[in-house]
């Protein structure tokens, strides 16, 4: 049974405004997907879903619906789910939910260790309320025995790229499983002023563009509205372009032998310029992340966290 690694976008709304997130500059439609949907979704598909990730562009803690989706996907046999958030809306409340729920991962995004460096990015967050609910999210987690991974994901850029010493012993003494130094992506040209002056830090330092991607063979996204497209990367008219169906509409079986979909992948294997949407990214050959790193104590019986 062939089983694919599936990021479901479960709402695109967000409660910020950062720099290079196409959430609030694409201008597809405000959607969530309703807990009714979700469990259809998840039901018909079940046997295709190796690892689920409940994000893409928009915060995932805006949806009402977040834990009941969790905690369903679990008990259907889901072995691993992640949701990446901005961490704004981690409440007290939110927490127990969330480390109740079974979900597996949660990455917190906090690229700063101080207001002044976050906010240059994170627009219309606040450093302080962050900490705070990664703290108490902590908190919680242990005094649950849960083996939830929390993590903290901090993206190098010019004007934060001098706090990566402090955000190292901020995050240890927090008490999170594990620090991720990502590497900042530039989708358009504008946004090239966010790339740090060390080039160990630069992504696109010292590449050189690759025929062929193996990203979209292995995982699958779903939009907030429904569509299907076989890459994270496809945003704006792209996504009109390249979507595969509507997973409201079809399963996960009958998209995965759509010709849409082999000669997408095809393509990739191949020369993925075939791909107009493939053409300029090299995104799915270039190493993401800086460094990763696991504090004492991330040792818990948890399941494998492998990128989705």
């Amino acid at each position: 049974m062939r089983k694919v690694r599936l990021m479901v976008e479960i709402t695109n709304r967000c409660n910020l405004k950062c720099s290079t997130c196409f959430s609030h500059q694409d201008g597809r439609a405000k959607n969530d997907i309703s807990l009714k949907d979700f469990i259809k979704l998840i039901d018909r598909n079940i046997d295709h879903i190796s690892h689920l990730s409940l994000y893409n562009y928009g915060e995932p803690l805006l949806s009402r619906s977040i834990c009941g989706m969790i905690r369903y996907a679990k008990n259907a046999g889901i072995k691993y789910i992640k949701v990446a958030t901005n961490g704004m809306l981690l409440t007290r409340q939110k927490a127990m939910a969330l480390v109740d729920s079974g979900l597996d991962c949660i990455s917190i995004s906090l690229d700063g260790a101080s207001q002044s460096a976050y906010r240059e990015f994170r627009i219309g967050g606040n450093f302080k309320r962050v900490v705070q609910n990664i703290e108490r999210l902590v908190t919680i987690r242990n005094k649950a025995r849960s083996c939830l991974k929390i993590e903290i994901q901090f993206i190098i850029m010019r004007h934060n790229e001098q706090e990566i010493a402090s955000i190292k012993t901020w995050a240890e003494k927090w008490g999170v499983d594990t620090l991720r130094l990502k590497t900042v992506l530039i989708k358009k040209s504008k946004w090239s002023y966010l790339l740090p002056k060390n080039n160990d830090y630069n992504r696109y330092a010292g590449t050189r563009p690759k025929k062929v991607c193996f990203k979209p063979r292995e995982e699958l996204v779903i939009n907030s509205d429904g569509t299907v497209i076989p890459c994270c990367y496809i945003v704006g008219q792209d996504i009109k372009k390249y979507q595969l169906g509507n997973i409201f509409e079809t399963t996960l079986e009958e998209i995965l032998k759509t010709g849409a979909y082999s000669r997408f992948v095809t393509n990739c294997l191949t020369n993925k310029s075939r791909n107009t949407s493939c053409k300029d990214c090299n995104e799915g050959n270039l190493k993401l992340d800086y460094q990763v790193i696991h504090f004492p104590g991330d040792g818990r019986p948890c399941y494998e966290d492998r990128p989705v």
